[in-house]
């Protein structure tokens, strides 16, 4: 029978830019051992699959340094979810990157873990239906994004074989039951 490992011991590695890395002792059940294991996490964080009244997805282009490449995915945004809610930071994250909103948030949960084997991160999908550009996005000071509309059956066909980035394809069908194709 599939048994919890007892955490024995963790500690903090390295913080630094919002990300941490700890080791992890663990005693395995099944033969009493104490293993050790490297996590790494940061805040949880909202993705966005934005859909505006006439099926356009409002996609964004951003440089992603783990994978050193322009990468084409959805609006997302971390924040500190003791002072935010999930759904405040998609709506906070939405309007900022893209100057997008909309009155209809739809939690495509469960949350989902970043790695489930290595991180405690989990992200909170949802989808934002009948959005309307209200404003131009304000962005950080050190984001570099590019919003860019795409047809919502091409944005389909592109998150079954073209997006890199899980939590866009993850939020893309979670939200197919609700979209209106």
């Amino acid at each position: 029978m599939i048994q919890l490992w007892q955490l024995i011991k963790q500690e903090s590695l390295i913080k630094k830019f919002g990300k941490e890395m700890r080791k992890a002792i663990f005693k395995n059940p099944v033969n009493g051992e104490e293993e050790e294991y490297l996590l790494f996490g940061q805040r949880d964080w909202s993705v966005i699959l934005p859909v505006t009244e006439d099926n356009m997805v409002v996609t964004v282009l951003q440089f992603k340094q783990g994978c050193n490449k322009i990468i084409h995915e959805l609006p997302a945004g971390t924040a500190d979810f003791t002072t935010e809610s999930p759904e405040e930071t998609a709506r906070r994250e939405l309007l900022e990157e893209t100057g997008y909103q909309s009155e209809k948030m739809i939690f495509l949960g469960p949350p989902l873990w970043m790695a489930s084997r290595n991180s405690w991160t989990r992200f909170f999908p949802f989808l934002a239906s009948d959005c309307k550009k209200i404003k131009p996005g304000k962005l950080d000071e050190i984001e570099l994004i590019e919003s860019k509309l795409v047809p919502l059956k091409r944005w389909i066909e592109m998150a079954r074989m073209e997006i890199e980035e899980p939590s866009a394809v993850v939020a893309t069908f979670r939200a197919l039951p609700y979209l209106k194709i």
